[in-house]
Formats: C-alpha cells, sequence, structure tokens
C-alpha cells in the first residue's frame, strides 16, 4: 500500500472531504440569503463535522499502514500541530473573552491544524525526542 503523502487515493479524498467542507460552511453562512428551508439548517451543520470525522479516519488508516518509523515522525508531527492549535484556540479565545477582541468561528481550528501540520512536517523529519 502506498502511504502518505505519495497516495493517490487519500489526496482524492482529502481534497474531496475538503471542498465539502467549505461547501457546507458556504451554504450555512447563505442560508437565509439562499431561504433555505428550516430543515436543511442542521442537516448542514452535521456536513463540516462528519467530513473532519472522515478525515481522521482516513488519515489514521493510512498513517496505520506505515513502518514504526514513518509513524513515529507522524505522531510528533500531528501532536506539534495540535499542541499548536489548541494554544492558538485558547489565546484567542481568552482575547475575545477578556480583552474585547473580535469572535473567531471555532470551525476555523479545523483548517489551522492542517496548516500548521503542513508546515511542521519538512521541520520534524525524525523520531527522536
Amino acid at each position: 500500500m502506498v502511504t502518505w503523502p505519495a497516495s493517490l487515493g487519500y489526496r482524492v479524498t482529502a481534497v474531496t472531504l475538503w471542498v465539502l467542507f467549505l461547501a457546507a460552511i458556504y451554504a450555512l453562512a447563505l442560508a437565509r440569503v439562499w431561504g433555505l428551508p428550516s430543515w436543511a439548517i442542521p442537516a448542514l451543520t452535521a456536513v463540516p463535522a462528519a467530513t473532519v470525522v472522515l478525515q481522521f479516519v482516513l488519515a489514521y488508516r493510512l498513517i496505520a499502514a506505515q513502518d514504526e518509523f514513518s509513524r513515529a515522525v507522524t505522531a510528533k508531527r500531528v501532536l506539534v500541530a495540535a499542541g499548536l492549535t489548541i494554544a492558538a484556540t485558547v489565546g484567542v479565545s481568552v482575547a475575545e473573552q477578556f480583552a474585547g477582541a473580535p469572535q473567531v468561528p471555532m470551525w476555523l481550528d479545523y483548517p489551522l491544524f492542517w496548516s500548521i501540520f503542513v508546515l511542521v512536517t519538512p521541520v520534524i523529519r525524525d523520531s527522536r525526542l
């Protein structure tokens, strides 16, 4: 099995899930303008969460197919990306609550996580601590 990131199947599915994620956010932002029926709003709100679950299942399966070294390196990258994402989320939420900063939608955490993952990937290249 071809592993991350060379897997064409992974890339095609990941891009498809991102398109669905963003399309659902876009549709929700314009739901009132488009006059969507009231039942469509809850259905659309489930789409971004479902794409996130599917993306992580896809990534998990691909990582599970890797050798031990590759899994260790990927785990380090995921931990660093998750830690930095959580730190950014906590910092922004504290600034919103106590410093009057404008609110930032929480759905942005998901693209932030993957953006940070992409940025740390070339930096974290070995499994040593």
